[in-house]
């Protein structure tokens, strides 16, 4: 059985983009016509995360990477207009769990993983430690007119620093094993149903 996933990407896009999971390939076809083929037995690595943006609180991503073919990265959000998204979440985690189980079967040696690249990854962080830095600066640079303001100020600065700590490694990227139901906390709330 072909699944197949169809979504609007941009807002030049007047046709959907089209992935079918064929048992030996994975089929992009973009509007007008143009197709990619990514044949599963290349596939060298697959992520799965919860990549939200300002737009799309709900999205989520596959990401897959081939020898032959170029990266995908494919999400459940289609664009109905301008700043107007569909969560499309039912059709991606049907399409992503039969995307993983082909590669699952056809390259058996792909490195699975869950969460956000590294580079992204050391990058969020970077900006935080540097804004959790700056803060902790600002609030003990500002002068106090209150005694004791010092106690407070240290107080705020430490309760902020074990929620940085759960961030850190809550949002870390870690490997997964290949196979469809260990991807599911990458994928949309009830995923599982289609296992």
């Amino acid at each position: 059985m072909t699944i197949t996933y169809a979504k609007r990407q941009t807002a030049f896009d007047r046709e959907e983009h089209q992935w079918r999971v064929e048992p030996d390939a994975l089929i992009w076809v973009r509007p007008g016509g143009e197709s990619l083929t990514a044949p599963w037995r290349d596939v060298v690595a697959v992520r799965a995360a919860f990549a939200p943006t300002r737009w799309k609180p709900w999205r989520h991503v596959l990401e897959i990477a081939s020898r032959q073919s170029p990266r995908l990265l494919i999400d459940n959000a289609h664009l109905r207009g301008v700043g107007d998204f569909e969560d499309r979440s039912e059709a991606f985690s049907r399409f992503a769990l039969a995307c993983i189980a082909r590669i699952e079967a056809a390259a058996p040696t792909a490195r699975g993983w869950l969460g956000a690249g590294w580079t992204a990854y050391l990058a969020q962080a970077a900006f935080a430690g540097a804004g959790l830095l700056l803060a902790a600066i600002a609030l003990l640079a500002l002068p106090s007119a209150v005694g004791g303001t010092v106690l407070l100020k240290l107080a705020l600065i430490g309760a902020m620093l074990p929620l940085a700590a759960v961030w850190l490694v809550k949002t870390r990227p870690r490997s997964a094993p290949l196979y469809p139901a260990a991807f599911l906390a990458g994928l949309p709330e009830g995923a599982s149903k289609y296992l």
